[in-house]
């Protein structure tokens, strides 16, 4: 083989590995971005108060929210009388229900010692295992505050 076949032959193989390498760090990128929902927070997020109410009692209001959170989120923990639920991991919010092992989320409801408001706490890890990165969901928060907020809010005018 020629000197110029041989450049020829090295300068078609360095444009596919340069080509294989762009594909390999696109599937890369896009395994591990983050979804837009996601806030790195050490803490897990805040809390969000939605009051309640005057006309509910409190073991209605409780069992309003936890109808709410229980229908996307099986639950990990419930104590009426605390009045705290707290649900599994969920790894298929922001998947469109595909499982995923990278992101998941959960919800965590407190209601106040006068039973005057529940306040909403979602969390949310990204990564997988061992090395999650905590923070909370925008998009769950806002989408479980909406729900319970509109069953058992208070309105204004």
């Amino acid at each position: 083989m020629s000197a110029k076949g041989a450049d020829v032959k090295l300068k078609n193989q360095m444009k596919k590995t340069q080509i294989l390498f762009m594909v390999v760090t696109f599937i890369c990128l896009q395994a591990y971005s983050l979804p837009k929902s996601f806030v790195r927070e050490a803490s897990g997020g805040n809390w969000s108060s939605i009051l309640i109410r005057e006309d509910l009692t409190y073991d209605a209001a409780f069992n309003e929210v936890l109808d709410v959170v229980a229908k996307i989120f099986e639950m990990d923990m419930i104590s009426k009388e605390a009045g705290y639920g707290r649900t599994n991991w969920l790894y298929t919010w922001n998947t469109k229900g595909k499982f995923t092992k990278k992101y998941r989320t959960r919800v965590i409801f407190k209601f106040s010692a006068d039973r005057s408001k529940v306040d909403i706490k979602t969390e949310a890890e990204f990564g997988g295992e061992p090395h999650w990165i905590r923070g909370f969901d925008t998009r769950l928060l806002h989408t479980i505050k909406q729900d319970i907020s509109g069953i058992i809010g208070r309105t204004t005018l």
